[in-house]
């Protein structure tokens, strides 16, 4: 997994290509396992050297320690590309959504999918389902 990461780290940041995938592994093992791409660790990266007003060198004497250091305050748990995942899921299913509301089942007062909750807030977009839904008394298990 880590070898992996680290041949598309290679593929991906031109300035680790002379840098056996070996002396790599170590620094990028706590990121694969935490299931990093290599465009995570390229934006990452990126991100870190914009923070500190970097520049990638003319001449870069260790790629891999430079690498290390980018890296260095980045927790593996905050995965950069995990937002634009969960952004991308949740519009997905908010344009399934909207496709139901123009095309599925009528509910009982006849709306498209209007008894159905949207994927991300929950709302009914029929008001007589929403307003029976607010009146229907709580059931507790």
């Amino acid at each position: 997994m880590a070898r992996r990461l680290a041949e598309g780290v290679q593929r991906r940041l031109s300035w680790t290509r002379g840098v056996p995938a070996a002396r790599l592994i170590p620094l990028l093992t706590p990121h694969a396992l935490a299931g990093w791409t290599p465009r995570d660790v390229e934006r990452a990266a990126d991100d870190t050297r914009a923070v500190l007003g970097w520049r990638i060198p003319a001449k870069l004497d260790h790629p891999a320690a430079y690498l290390a250091r980018l890296l260095r305050g980045v927790d593996p748990a905050d995965r950069p590309g995990a937002l634009d995942e969960f952004i991308a899921a949740s519009e997905a299913a908010g344009r399934r959504h909207e496709l139901q509301l123009r095309i599925g089942t009528p509910c009982a007062h006849g709306q498209p999918a209007g008894d159905v909750p949207h994927p991300v807030h929950g709302h009914l977009a029929c008001p007589l389902c929403r307003a029976a839904a607010a009146a229907a008394p709580i059931s507790w298990p």
